[in-house]
């Protein structure tokens, strides 16, 4: 990712000390994110193909082995539920330039990513909630606000969609047309961002109230028109780069002296693909091709923004050192930079499949119609 390189250059060479206002501008740019990845999530759609269930299953298998592992291994159960988190932060952002964001293997990768996005944050915050109360009365509390916030979200996106209903012309010119004052776009801000302040007063991650208040809206609003290009421009052309240019800025060059520390940040690089082989093995066991199942083997291997964040909610609840954080920051960088890149030369090879596959039906009509 160019922004995080960018971020590392100039916060490690150029600027010494970050603005106060950038920590800021960096999780606005994380909570939009989480905004745009749940409104990209269609569990009806998904359920309605047959493969929700796979989504949801294959992720919970490297929850499962991953952390057994790391303990055999003598490190922090944490570790390996670290490397399993899942995230479209990247994934998105990778098949939109890609031009494979509406293709099989696009719709695969994004649904596997969305789905273990959302069973990571679940797990996540299920995992905060125990180490801050244990089993006790206030974690049943802590989730009960939880499913009240989905439940407010809910019922308040119904109610806009009832009044969207009543006003069918106002949400045309929103969602279909020119709104030269852009209500539809600061709506959208509004929801994401109330979501995550929300969240935030129930106890648990922002960033989960976010991703809910995108869920919502997106299976709630079906046909958004331009409107979603509005949405996707404002995210990925301003507060998104923040956030990758943010993760790079808090990258300590320093960590790179020490040899074993870089060789175990690689080590969990290596680890992110080996928790994607339940996927990868489903995949090939399926009708996908080879090609297309390590093309979205490789992208699902990306999980930047989840990673970065499990790892901070290790490092501040006492489940991780300051070494281990340092390692998963420079991991995730390694496997948002270097799984993405294995991945293009496959995207541009299906692109072209695709292509040829298009123009043999093309003349095989030609030739049905002579």
């Amino acid at each position: 990712m160019a922004e995080i390189i960018l971020g590392i250059i100039l916060f490690n060479s150029v600027i010494t000390r970050q603005p106060d206002w950038f920590p800021f501008l960096k999780e606005i740019g994380l909570i939009y994110l989480m905004f745009i990845a749940g409104m990209e999530l269609n569990v009806k759609v998904m359920m309605r193909e047959g493969k929700f269930l796979w989504y949801v299953v294959l992720p919970l298998i490297s929850f499962a082995v991953l952390p057994a592992i790391f303990v055999r291994l003598g490190h922090p159960f944490y570790i390996g539920i670290i490397v399993s988190v899942m995230s479209a932060g990247i994934v998105i952002p990778v098949l939109k330039e890609s031009r494979l964001m509406k293709t099989p293997v696009g719709a695969m990768a994004v649904g596997a990513t969305l789905t273990g996005e959302f069973l990571s944050i679940a797990a996540i915050t299920g995992i905060d909630i125990y180490l801050q109360h244990g089993l006790t009365f206030m974690a049943l509390v802590s989730a009960v606000k939880i499913v009240m916030l989905g439940v407010a979200a809910v019922l308040f996106l119904k109610m806009m969609y009832l009044i969207a209903w009543w006003t069918p012309n106002k949400v045309k010119r929103v969602m279909e047309s020119e709104d030269p004052v852009e209500e539809g776009i600061r709506a959208i801000i509004f929801i994401a961002f109330t979501g995550a302040l929300l969240a935030y007063y129930a106890g648990v991650e922002p960033i989960l109230g976010s991703f809910m208040g995108g869920l919502i809206f997106g299976n709630v609003f079906r046909s958004k028109g331009m409107f979603e290009d509005k949405i996707n421009a404002v995210g990925f052309g301003f507060f998104i780069p923040m956030f990758f240019i943010g993760v790079g800025a808090d990258f300590d060059l320093s960590f790179l002296h020490s040899a074993s520390a870089v060789l175990f940040a690689l080590f969990l690089t290596l680890m992110v693909f080996a928790s994607r082989l339940p996927q990868l093995l489903q995949l090939l066991a399926g009708k996908t091709g080879t090609m297309e199942a390590f093309a979205a083997t490789f992208l699902m291997s990306a999980p930047l923004t989840m990673m970065i964040v499990a790892g901070t909610v290790g490092f501040r609840t006492g489940l991780i050192g300051r070494d281990v954080l340092d390692a998963v920051v420079l991991a995730s960088v390694l496997s948002g930079i270097v799984y993405p890149s294995l991945f293009r030369p496959l995207g541009r090879r299906i692109l072209k499949k695709m292509a040829a596959e298009g123009n043999d039906r093309k003349e095989r009509a030609r030739a049905a119609a002579r």
